[in-house]
């Protein structure tokens, strides 16, 4: 209650630590994730945590406010591209944040390794045969994620994430309805209208824009596997999240993200 009201007092401001706390516990609180999807402390990195245990209503809230458009990174961080070039790429902390606004999002060096000769070749695959457990690290090889992050979002209950997958590699939406059949979802309800769920995601795919949808899943990507070293996937286990403080911003959106995930 007392989150609450502060959540609600809009002369009150947070600091990051304590949105990342809050973000936490809206796991298990529909009404604290309400007031805080209106705080303007709230950063896209806390939303797009926050996103996997939201409604289709609040996912849908959380894709208009928070997907950036790549355009705005691209401005933001120019004088970084000259600044890296210079020194030859060598910083690893300004490559990868200079991933998130790369046009490119499949992995093309896959393609080399993989049985299939496209994206959209693995997909139709698993649409015809079922998704086992190698055509899905294999569609997330080929769409550029680590395979931790592809079962989290083939994995997802509601089935948006399905569409940011597919917008962000640019697949089409027959390609979306391939990975929806892979799956055995319903498409169709027992009086023959588009089932609710199948609906919601066709939405989805449809009201983001490419390098939006890129921006969301590079940032799953990152905060879901860059961070996930042994240690931390001991302290999601154990379920030190009292110490979050402790830990580096992709550390605690993975400590977050995946506690369901390892049984916390």
């Amino acid at each position: 209650a007392v989150i609450e009201c502060v959540l609600r007092n809009t002369t009150a401001r947070l600091s990051q630590l304590g949105v990342e706390g809050v973000v936490s516990l809206t796991r298990h609180s529909a009404q604290l994730r309400e007031h805080l999807l209106r705080r303007p402390e709230l950063r896209p990195s806390g939303a797009y945590v926050m996103f996997w245990w939201c409604d289709a209503a609040e996912r849908r809230t959380i894709l208009q406010r928070f997907a950036v458009s790549r355009e705005v990174m691209q401005e933001v961080s120019e004088d970084v591209f000259a600044m890296a070039a210079r020194e030859g790429w060598a910083d690893p902390v300004s490559r990868k944040a200079l991933q998130f606004i790369e046009r490119r999002q499949r992995n093309r060096a896959a393609i080399a390794k993989s049985p299939f000769d496209s994206l959209e070749a693995a997909v139709a695959s698993a649409a015809a045969n079922g998704l086992s457990r190698e055509t899905a690290a294999e569609i997330s090889y080929l769409a550029g994620v680590k395979p931790l992050t592809g079962a989290k979002i083939l994995g997802d209950p509601g089935g948006e994430p399905l569409a940011i997958l597919c917008k962000a590699t640019g697949m089409g939406r027959m390609d979306l309805e391939n990975l929806w059949r892979s799956m055995r979802r319903p498409e169709r309800t027992e009086d023959g209208l588009l089932h609710p769920a199948w609906e919601r995601v066709l939405t989805t795919y449809e009201m983001l824009a490419v390098d939006r949808a890129q921006t969301v899943l590079r940032y799953w990507n990152w905060s879901l596997s860059s961070a996930l070293t042994p240690a931390l996937m001991q302290a999601i286990r154990s379920g030190e999240s009292d110490g979050l403080d402790e830990y580096s911003a992709p550390e605690r959106a993975a400590m977050m993200a995946l506690a369901e995930n390892f049984g916390r």
